[in-house]
């Protein structure tokens, strides 16, 4: 079921002509088939189309649903890039991303801003609601005759830029960076996924990743919808409920999820609501052996582990049913290439051997928006530095260790903050992110740990014996007296730890010695 069509739109109308009653997309408030999706999607194209002007850009800040979808077909159809909007990070960097990209108007909803209680000056706000509602009788005629009628070439209009998407990355080791991904990028990812996973029209998709995260706006929004599948958005995706209800009133066979997200619905989701997964992958941040068991002990399905960047579209490699392996991330995705660099002296290791993860294929971004230093220190001859560290073994499956960015030089020794973290986690026999590791400057020995721990977790006291009696080498254990209580960890939207935050705090709060 590979797409062979030029770009995502593309894609889509064949996929919606040739599916017109099948069921495409579904949130808590409505259900969309194929037709009324394209139409919908042509009508709204047309309003957006005159306030963007010459734009070749749109902005949206919606959260999963119904209304995002259309709103980002609308752009494409509209032959505008499409710039989903983080609504979890500070108005001043979401503000400095509009600015970035010369973004006059931003696409909303009234609902969504009075319960999120966001301001962001000096920009205007288009809401939804107001498009939808200003769609007369005449539109919706001509829509749906254009949808059923008209040449597939001329439904959507030509975006000159090639740029389907301009995604900011989560920011989790400071500003996010605008990535550039064409329709070639994504459409190579997707064809990849669905050689790895074998989706098929009988599939719907349980989407609770936000459209600003890239693997939410490409195998949440474009996957299932490209080829003839489904899928129902969850608007929040720490809402439990809503997330369970939403699974089994649309059947959801798959479901992508950050680990994060993965335990609070080992918690709160009733077992019958996920009685029809057949598919559950965790990304976005490690896969805890503890987090894994307990998923599976409740739902009767093993969660499998994946990897991605937003830079490469995002998927690298993947655990699937007929080959993974526990510990790792999976095999490199049909036609991505992996290889793996010595960080000091750039030569290429063996297998087995831990360094830096490069990777390379059509998935590799255009690059950083307006960002052209920045790109070609992560571009080389066509291989993008992950900056993650890891290895390939003899079977092929890559594992990771780390973030480069996660490790502490101490006493001239590379150690590894997720390994220590390991170490209190598997101690405190948990997959929940009870306990967290970042550094300070140290001048004798370079950098020193700093912990981070809930009240759950236990005193500092009783944290510190456990990795004392660990395997872990003496100079990965951190000192008694380095160690921090609070009361929540700081998370990104995309459910990763927001690991910026934690090294903003230790410096804070912590003197270097």
């Amino acid at each position: 079921m590979k797409q062979n069509c030029r770009t995502l739109i593309d894609c889509f109308i064949t996929a919606a002509r040739g599916n017109r009653h099948r069921r495409c997309v579904a949130d808590s408030q409505k259900t969309l088939n194929y037709g009324q999706t394209l139409t919908a999607a042509i009508a709204l194209s047309r309003k957006i189309s005159r306030l963007a002007g010459r734009s070749d850009k749109v902005a949206i800040m919606l959260p999963p649903s119904v209304g995002a979808v259309l709103a980002n077909l609308a752009a494409a159809v509209c032959g505008r890039t499409a710039v989903n909007l983080n609504y979890t990070l500070s108005a001043q960097i979401t503000a400095a991303a509009i600015e970035q990209c010369n973004i006059e108007f931003v696409i909303t909803s009234r609902h969504f801003l009075e319960k999120t209680k966001i301001k962001i000056e000096n920009f205007s706000f288009v809401f939804i609601e107001d498009l939808v509602s200003n769609i007369k009788t005449l539109d919706k005629i001509r829509a749906y005759l254009s949808a059923r009628f008209l040449p597939q070439r001329f439904l959507a209009k030509n975006n000159k830029s090639g740029i389907a998407a301009i995604i900011f990355s989560s920011g989790t080791m400071g500003t996010p960076k605008g990535v550039m991904l064409t329709d070639e990028n994504i459409i190579a990812n997707l064809n990849s996924i669905i050689e790895a996973i074998e989706i098929t029209k009988d599939d719907n998709l349980c989407e609770v990743l936000p459209l600003f995260h890239s693997f939410g706006f490409t195998c949440g929004l474009w996957l299932p919808i490209i080829i003839g599948a489904s899928a129902v958005y969850c608007a929040n995706p720490f809402d439990a409920s809503e997330v369970g209800t939403n699974a089994f009133n649309n059947k959801s066979t798959i479901l992508f999820a950050p680990p994060t997200f993965l335990l609070n619905y080992v918690k709160r989701v009733k077992e019958t609501d996920f009685a029809n997964l057949r598919l559950v992958v965790g990304g976005a941040e490690k896969l805890k052996k503890q987090t894994a068991d307990l998923f599976e002990q409740k739902f009767g399905i093993r969660p499998f582990e994946g990897y991605g960047a937003t830079e490469l579209s995002p998927a690298v490699a993947i655990n699937v049913p007929r080959t993974n392996k526990d510990g790792t991330v999976g095999r490199p995705l049909p036609n991505v290439e992996i290889k793996i660099i010595n960080p000091y002296d750039g030569g290429r290791l063996p297998d087995g051997q831990s360094g830096l993860i490069f990777v390379k294929g059509k998935n590799v971004m255009a690059g950083y928006f307006n960002m052209p230093q920045e790109t070609a220190d992560v571009i080389q001859d066509g291989w993008y530095n992950t900056g993650d560290i890891g290895f390939v073994d003899e079977d092929g499956f890559l594992t990771l260790t780390g973030r480069l960015s996660r490790f502490s030089k101490i006493g001239g020794e590379m150690v590894p903050h997720i390994g220590v973290e390991d170490a209190f986690l598997n101690a405190l026999g948990t997959g929940e992110q009870l306990v967290a590791v970042t550094a300070i400057p140290n001048e004798k020995k370079g950098e020193e740990l700093i912990v981070f721990h809930l009240p759950q977790a236990g005193t500092a006291e009783e944290l510190h014996h456990l990795i004392s009696k660990s395997s872990l080498p003496n100079l990965w254990k951190p000192r008694p007296n380095n160690y921090i209580r609070i009361e929540k960890m700081p998370m990104l939207g995309s459910g990763k730890l927001d690991v910026a935050e934690l090294h903003r705090i230790a410096l804070e709060l912590k003197t270097p010695t």
